[in-house]
């Protein structure tokens, strides 16, 4: 596997001899037979021609996407060589990663994980609510610990991690 700044520089010296010589992008449908999310690649099979294509790039560098196994898929293929691929689009997925500079986002079907400089969203509203319910009023109304409970259980599920 090559390294992903290397994979990067040489999708990029691609798409630059397309454009340079206004050679057109091929598209294929095709359908993801196996997903290979740590090295960010699948396999998928033509709908048309039942032709493989491995190694296909589910991005680069800032947004991937991990398409279900089965999901029909719009593979590009940059002059014409088959081993020059990359997932455009597709019907279904299960995950997707964006990535600018120290910030993430994850989506998943089960929720969002939100991170900057490794510190996720959903730890600090966590710790937040956790301090919040350990005020005591005095005088007053306090606040109601059972209903912040109930929202802090509502985060959870909409932020995963």
């Amino acid at each position: 596997m090559k390294k992903n700044g290397q994979e990067i520089q040489e999708f990029g010296n691609l798409i630059t001899k397309t454009f340079n010589k206004n050679t057109k992008i091929q598209t294929h449908w095709a359908e993801a037979i196996s997903v290979n999310w740590e090295d960010k690649t699948m396999v998928a099979k033509g709908t048309a021609d039942n032709l493989e294509f491995h190694d296909v790039l589910l991005g680069v560098g800032d947004c991937f996407r991990k398409p279900k196994k089965g999901a029909r898929c719009l593979v590009g293929t940059i002059l014409n060589q088959e081993a020059a691929t990359f997932l455009m689009a597709c019907t279904d997925l299960e995950e997707t990663v964006i990535t600018a500079n120290q910030t993430q986002l994850t989506v998943k079907e089960t929720g969002f994980i939100i991170k900057q400089n490794n510190e996720s969203l959903k730890d600090v509203l966590n710790d937040m609510i956790d301090e919040i319910n350990k005020i005591k009023v005095i005088y007053g109304n306090t606040i109601n610990i059972l209903e912040m409970t109930a929202i802090k259980e509502r985060l959870n599920t909409i932020l995963i991690e």
